[in-house]
């Protein structure tokens, strides 16, 4: 019994002691107050040597210098930020390079004072120190040191880390904007850097080439397959600039050529023996005329490298690079390749808005080229209730250009579609649905055009005054396209004129009988 009550009594102490440490460490793990030091407590934190205060200065400095509400100056402790400059900490080197960075147009004379200190950081050991010394020297928008800058630049294009010359490379276009005296070396150290072998360094350095000089292709000519073979290997941002450039580098370089083939004429089995056996006449030959020859589209194989390699980017995670893919195959081969993105851009619309809206203007893009290849993902376009507008009109747009190539179950769907939503409350839907079954009538067989026209008809006694105008007005361009086939049309609507309500109903089919009563006098459908 007593070595029981001892061993609970050791469990309960043991318990105690738990406790206490759980609320010594949640004392001293809480969060410090939000409110900025008084400036005479962090200029003292700044001039001290130990490592933690001046981090702890450097960490309010920075706090306040992006304060939100209210905005807090900052740039009297320039001085006493410069100067932690000199001691030996590398983990207060990013924030005296982000305030010198953010306050160095403001007070140029102080900023020039670290400038020797940032240089001597170029030769550090460590290439991630000199990326960042390389960065921040770019980053001082002081016009004084650009050929500073530009030496800098010269220094990081040949230095043995990937890293530093990737910073280099995007330091190209912060050295251009500071002093433009300054383009063409940094010019002739993209070039450079357009061939490096790491295709991080060579996205970096495509993105400077497309802000500086994207006209100047003659330092893209030694360095275009080894991009075409790196593009698939770059960050998104890489890859973006890399399609831009080569599309345009392939409309320039690549003209569009076309071969003149042949039909191959299917010849029955007695002709090929007669063929075979007897020499035909000069006289017995049948003339070729232009329409036993296609025009087939002929790819050279350098733009083949490029439009193959970017295949597999269609599986990108970034819906810019799979619309920078559909738009390269759109402008460069669209008779072979085009078919490739159209999955990847029915894909995109499952994405947020923004990205929907911009995967539909690139999908009307491609149907106004061929719409045939959508006409299997016609769902994709049907309206909601709840989408946007721009993003209604779009699918609108591109189910008019769908619509003639689809079936007649398709197109009976698709009608029924927008005779739904042209009787919906919506006065902007309605009136382009209604838009869009004229749009669908003008371009289909006269079967269906004729079921389009005695839809919008029907449409003439609906309550709603703009559903009537709107289907008037659409009937009366439909006329104007065969105003021959239309008369008893006209005489209908020209019956219903007392009854309409609506002011532009009213005006359209005044407008027909008018143009109808100078056609034929004989048969005046006027009143007159």
């Amino acid at each position: 019994m007593e070595s029981l009550s001892r061993i609970s009594s050791l469990v309960e102490t043991a318990r105690d002691l738990t406790l206490e440490a759980a609320s010594s460490a949640n004392a001293r793990g809480t969060r410090p107050s939000a409110r900025p030091l008084p400036a005479q407590q962090i200029k003292k934190l700044l001039d001290s040597r130990n490592e933690r205060d001046i981090l702890a200065g450097l960490r309010q400095v920075i706090g306040m210098q992006y304060a939100s509400s209210p905005p807090q100056p900052t740039l009297t402790f320039f001085p006493a930020v410069l100067k932690t400059l000199s001691t030996p900490y590398p983990s207060t080197r990013p924030l005296v390079y982000c305030y010198l960075v953010h306050h160095a147009e403001q007070d140029p004379d102080t900023a020039l004072l670290g400038i020797n200190t940032i240089q001597k950081s170029l030769s550090d050991s460590n290439p991630r120190v000199r990326a960042m010394a390389l960065k921040t020297m770019a980053g001082i928008r002081v016009p004084v040191i650009s050929q500073i800058v530009s030496l800098a630049i010269k220094k990081g294009v040949s230095d043995l880390s990937p890293l530093v010359r990737k910073a280099a490379a995007l330091a190209c276009v912060k050295c251009v904007r500071l002093d433009e005296s300054t383009r063409p070396q940094v010019e002739e150290y993209l070039g450079t850097l357009l061939g490096d072998k790491q295709y991080y360094v060579a996205g970096a350095a495509v993105q400077a080439f497309m802000e500086l000089c994207p006209e100047n292709i003659e330092l893209i000519h030694p360095n275009y397959k080894r991009l075409c073979r790196m593009v698939v290997d770059m960050d998104e941002w890489g890859q973006l600039a890399t399609l831009r450039l080569m599309t345009t580098y392939a409309r320039l370089c690549f003209p569009q050529r076309v071969k003149r083939v042949k039909h191959v004429k299917q010849q029955s089995q007695e002709q090929k023996a007669k063929d075979f056996y007897e020499d035909l006449e000069p006289d017995q030959q049948e003339e070729e005329t232009k329409d036993d020859y296609d025009d087939v589209e002929l790819t050279d194989p350098d733009l083949s490298l490029f439009l193959d390699t970017i295949k597999s980017l269609l599986h990108c995670r970034s819906s810019a690079v799979i619309v920078s893919v559909a738009r390269a195959y759109l402008y460069l081969s669209p008779t072979n390749y085009l078919h490739h993105a159209v999955g990847p851009l029915i894909a995109l619309l499952r994405s947020p808005d923004d990205i929907r809206e911009v995967a539909l203007h690139n999908i009307v893009q491609v149907c106004l080229y061929d719409p045939s290849e959508f006409v299997n993902h016609w769902r994709h376009f049907l309206i909601k209730s709840t989408e946007a507008p721009s993003v209604w009109r779009l699918k609108l747009e591109i189910l008019t250009l769908v619509f003639p190539y689809c079936g007649k179950e398709i197109q009976d769907l698709v009608l029924a579609e927008l005779e739904h939503f042209s009787r919906g409350h919506n006065a902007e839907l309605v009136r382009e649905s209604v838009r869009a079954i004229g749009r669908c009538a003008q371009a289909s067989s006269a079967a269906t055009s004729k079921r389009c026209l005695t839809l919008l008809l029907k449409q003439i006694h609906s309550p709603d005054p703009t559903l009537v105008g709107e289907a008037v007005e659409v009937v009366r361009h439909l006329i104007q396209r065969s105003p021959d086939d239309h008369r008893k049309t006209v005489i209908r609507l020209a019956k219903n004129l007392d009854s309409l309500t609506s002011s532009m109903a009213r005006a359209s089919i005044v407008w027909l009988v008018g143009e109808f009563a100078g056609i034929d006098p004989q048969n005046n459908i006027a009143a007159d």
